[in-house]
């Protein structure tokens, strides 16, 4: 059955072209965003089913699996606008009500979406996300010596803005160490507003790179004593999995989803509570024989999460709902996968 089943990207005609050379691009109407999306797309010919992989589709289509990763835009409102905030909260319940497969990132994600209302009880399929696209990357160890950092000697997080991501107690944590020779380094985000309102602008021992590469990120994962973890909710969580991937240790908050990506091989603390963090990172800082055990924990960890197993959950998904039986009569024209 699926040898019969062909794959396609329908993208906007103004859109960048992509790099994918086993799947053909549609190019598709004149316009982009969303009105591309809910108007055009669905006005496309053709009898194949719909992929959305990211939270959002037309809703004219129905003979669609949609990919829902999150409920943040209720869990956490204050991290959006509220145009987005509005749109989103009429959106997502819609799709999860129109489109015939749903599919979310973990069992956590699952229960959220439901408990909100976003989608009935007993619709949704886990496929939880792959991480090893990391190992396709070059690293690029510039980045230490471009900013005075030696491997093995500080601690990584991954910085944003949005409140859930929880910065500042990682900021509040580094004064509370008892070890001040291993600096948090910050990627990502825009340096003055992750410090602004903390009371640790000038903190010495937090260092901020700015946005980086991929190739960066990698080198900067490979060359930490641990990455740091701090958010107060996630869908998934995949960060601390690009990390284990590339043999970085994990501290990490005790938020459901994270927990239920990371298992046993991550350090976990209360996301509420700085100074468990700071002894987190003490622990882990002195104690080479823990590193090295997380980080074989770790890659053993991320080889439960590929792209292939994912590709695999979501294709089993659609056969089941019936991908390759034909269009009801006057059923909307969907086409491939967008």
């Amino acid at each position: 059955m699926r040898a019969r089943l062909s794959l396609s990207v329908a993208t906007p005609a103004g859109a960048r072209r992509l790099d994918l050379p086993h799947v053909t691009e549609r190019r598709i109407g004149r316009g982009a965003g969303h009105a591309w999306e809910q108007f055009e797309l669905p006005r496309a010919l053709g009898d194949a089913w719909l992929v959305n992989p990211c939270n959002t589709g037309p809703l004219a289509v129905r003979r669609s699996l949609t990919i829902l990763h999150d409920a943040q835009v209720w869990q956490t409102p204050q991290a959006y606008g509220r145009a987005f905030r509005l749109w989103y909260r009429l959106l997502l319940p819609l799709l999860g009500r129109r489109s015939a497969l749903v599919s979310t990132v973990s069992r956590f994600s699952k229960g959220e979406l439901e408990r909100f209302g976003v989608v009935p009880p007993g619709k949704i399929v886990v496929a939880p996300n792959g991480c090893d696209h990391i190992d396709r990357i070059a690293p690029d160890p510039t980045i230490l010596a471009r900013s005075g950092l030696a491997a093995g000697r500080y601690f990584l997080a991954i910085g944003s803005l949005s409140p859930h991501k929880n910065i500042a107690t990682l900021l509040k944590a580094e004064a509370l160490r008892a070890r001040r020779d291993l600096p948090i380094v910050l990627a990502g985000g825009a340096n003055p507003r992750i410090f602004s309102g903390t009371g640790l602008e000038g903190e010495t021992g937090v260092r901020h790179l700015g946005r980086v590469s991929d190739g960066e990120l990698r080198a900067l994962y490979e060359g930490a004593t641990a990455l740091l973890f701090p958010s107060f909710f996630e869908g998934f969580g995949l960060p601390p999995l690009e990390a284990m991937r590339c043999g970085c240790p994990v501290i990490a908050s005790t938020a459901p989803a994270v927990v239920e990506s990371c298992g046993e091989a991550a350090l976990y603390a209360d996301p509420h509570d700085p100074s468990a963090f700071a002894a987190r990172m003490d622990e882990l800082a002195g104690d080479e024989a823990l590193r090295a055990r997380l980080a074989a924990a770790g890659r053993r960890q991320s080889d439960g999460f590929t792209w292939a197993r994912t590709a695999e959950r979501l294709l089993d998904a659609l056969l089941d709902g019936g991908a390759l039986a034909p269009a009801p009569a006057g059923a909307p024209s969907p086409v491939r996968p967008s």
